[in-house]
């Protein structure tokens, strides 16, 4: 009698378990109504979720939405938003699809966001140029057909027509707007979330120094042909793959002025040299477009050396800034597992280009390097690989380092050293709510974490 009552009590648990383990209708619909609700909503959704002991980073990819079924292959042009939220957020811009004839939505692709070229008013029907074929039509892109034979999806995006503004992938606004169009795409197409590429010319170039600072940890691997910058934090590339593209005869005397000069590829390469930061680095004798064959043979070469490049999100060491940009630094508090989520007063610096010659002669411009101190504090942190993470920091008052299977044994206690002072050190279990509330900051399926540890200094500073 003892054995049948102790039998249905462990029944009973065990059936306990597998509830807490398996994902209920009701808990998909809390977490889907996490993934793409209101903000009141998604406070709402937090607050009622059950306990749940199965694979939380699992259920929530299963909440990510998708239409794959009934998609065609080849050019699909002048196409808006579809998600509900995108089609709100950006209802006039318009994307341009390439899929080549060997995409099959049983296997995931890659993704590769091609940024034009322009300034001030540039329109939004230069975007699908990228994909013209070679000989239609006048213009300097005319990349469909090499693009339809590689092995990934491509989309040429209108940008964001904000006035007065001649970088315009080169802002916080745009950074927004290329995570939109990933997870647009995603929805479309069965896009691996580590073979995600972006590229840019000219005025995209400036997009691709930008966004590799800023955003990078979300692409594996960025191109920037004929760009330029002004603001660099270059020693915060680690774990990125940066693929710098410019000519050398890109100014000429009399046909293009020095503002995409061959000297910001170089000073940026330098830099990135100089921190240790793998990258890299072709300059061809060509000119500043891809009417140019020489850059086109460049162009060419990027697109085929990409192809089955793979982001890690975990890299071993991550270095941020909590401002970036390479026009007018941002708020960038987020860099694949770690956040800034407090500063101190005080400033850190940045790398600097300034033309500081030439006077009224254009072509006469002469460039240095200079360091540019601004306002904000930074972080080093090294998954030292054996659940140890190792910190410094400038100007911080409080971090997170975000956790995943792959970075920790989460049935060890895990440990945080800050500036040579242990800091944290204990269990860390994983949480559904933590891998939501990491989809916030990128809406990244591929890099989302379920553990968090977040590491307050105020109060040896005082506060």
């Amino acid at each position: 009698m003892r054995m049948k009552a102790a039998m249905l009590v462990g029944l009973a648990a065990l059936t306990a378990a597998l509830v807490h383990a398996q994902p209920s209708h009701q808990l998909h619909a809390l977490v889907t109504t996490y993934l793409y609700g209101s903000e009141a909503e998604k406070a709402a959704a937090l607050a009622n979720l059950p306990e749940y002991t199965g694979d939380p980073i699992a259920l929530v990819q299963s909440c990510i939405k998708h239409q794959w079924d009934g998609r065609t292959t080849g050019k699909q042009l002048d196409e808006r938003f579809e998600l509900p939220h995108l089609r709100a957020q950006y209802p006039d811009e318009v994307l341009n699809f390439l899929v080549p004839e060997s995409y099959e939505p049983a296997q995931p692709t890659g993704l590769l966001i091609l940024l034009h070229g322009g300034g001030h008013g540039t329109p939004r029907t230069v975007a699908e140029h990228w994909l013209r074929e070679a000989g239609e039509k006048p213009g300097a892109y005319h990349f469909g057909t090499e693009l339809a034979r590689m092995p990934y999806i491509s989309v040429a995006p209108s940008n964001l027509l904000i006035e007065g503004c001649s970088h315009r992938w080169s802002l916080p606004e745009s950074d927004a707007y290329l995570l939109a169009i990933i997870e647009e795409a995603a929805y479309r197409y069965h896009i691996d979330a580590d073979r995600v590429y972006l590229v840019g010319e000219s005025m995209g170039g400036f997009g691709a120094y930008h966004a590799v600072q800023t955003i990078g940890d979300r692409f594996a691997t960025i191109g920037a042909h004929g760009g330029a910058w002004r603001y660099g934090f270059w020693e915060g590339l680690h774990g990125t793959d940066f693929y710098i593209m410019h000519g050398f005869n890109d100014a000429t005397r009399g046909v293009r002025k020095r503002n995409t000069d061959v000297a910001y590829a170089r000073f940026a390469s330098a830099c990135l040299a100089g921190y240790h930061v793998p990258h890299t680095y072709v300059e061809h004798q060509g000119g500043h477009d891809f009417s140019d064959p020489l850059a086109r043979e460049t162009m060419t070469g990027f697109l085929e050396a990409i192809g089955e490049r793979r982001r890690n999100p975990y890299p071993p060491t991550v270095v941020t800034a909590s401002m970036k940009g390479c026009f007018t630094p941002a708020p960038t508090p987020d860099f694949f597992w770690v956040s800034i989520e407090e500063t101190t007063p005080g400033k850190f610096e940045l790398d600097g280009m300034r033309g500081y010659r030439g006077g009224e002669d254009p072509w006469s411009l002469d460039f240095r390097h200079a360091l540019e101190a601004i306002e904000g504090g930074t972080v080093r942190a090294t998954n030292n690989g054996d659940n140890t993470f190792t910190v410094e920091t400038r100007n911080t008052a409080c971090f997170s380092l975000w956790l995943h299977p792959a970075m920790v044994d989460f049935g060890r206690p895990v440990k945080v050293i800050v500036d040579g002072k242990m800091r944290f050190e204990g269990l860390v279990a994983p949480n559904l709510a933590t891998v939501l509330e990491s989809f916030d900051r990128r809406r990244d399926p591929g890099m989302l974490f379920s553990a968090r540890v977040e590491v307050d200094l105020r109060a040896d500073q005082g506060e």
